[in-house]
């Protein structure tokens, strides 16, 4: 995408889609900051931290989606945490606890669907995260991450749990704002009756 292409499309006034793109420059991301709505990266799959640092600054705070990495620099992390808005990294399968230190600064609703694991260390920066928290591909979560996360102040998701031992139920269960637990398919007696207990807490209609 020339420098002249993307100063254009930034005028486009509604969401924009470049999900073919692979490659982009420092210069032609800096014209795209000045788009004002939604922008959808999906095919880049690397990131400077330069131009991390121009598209932070993009819409005003709405939607900026980078689903196609894998892997996220410490670097280019600490600069999409600047973004405001909601930050969709849902191709990202691993996360360093550098980036993932970072990230737990960005204000607003936070993308990572694609992650399977979450170390303690991870889950403990992100209950300093202030806004939406999606980990819907998380499948197991020791009693340590449940504890950690219980601590973060906004709406979570982890749907892709189907079950939760009761020391880790007793540690959601202290999450205070909306929970998502809607994958869940087995669940102890005692570790349902400690997630029925916060009403914020969403389950399957089997276990209410």
């Amino acid at each position: 995408l020339s420098t002249e292409a993307a100063e254009a499309l930034a005028q486009h006034k509604g969401g924009l889609y470049l999900n073919g793109l692979t490659t982009l420059s420092d210069e032609a991301a800096m014209a795209l900051a000045e788009h004002e709505y939604e922008l959808c990266l999906d095919s880049l799959t690397s990131l400077t931290g330069e131009v991390a640092k121009a598209l932070t600054h993009a819409n005003g705070g709405l939607a900026l989606a980078l689903n196609g990495h894998t892997t996220l620099s410490g670097e280019a992390a600490k600069a999409l945490a600047q973004h405001k808005g909601r930050l969709e990294l849902n191709g990202l399968n691993t996360l360093s606890n550098e980036a993932a230190k970072a990230l737990a600064q960005q204000e607003g609703d936070l993308y990572l669907n694609g992650l399977n694991t979450l170390s303690g260390e991870a889950a403990k920066a992100f209950s300093h995260h202030k806004g939406g928290l999606h980990l819907n591909s998380l499948t197991t979560l020791s009693a340590e991450t449940a504890k950690a996360l219980a601590q973060h102040e906004g709406n979570l998701y982890l749907n892709s749990l189907a079950t939760l031992s009761v020391e880790s139920a007793k540690a959601l269960a202290l999450h205070k704002g909306y929970l998502s637990l809607w994958g869940m398919t087995t669940l102890s007696d005692e570790a349902g009756k400690a997630l029925r207990a916060n009403s914020q807490i969403s389950l399957p209609e089997k276990f209410r």
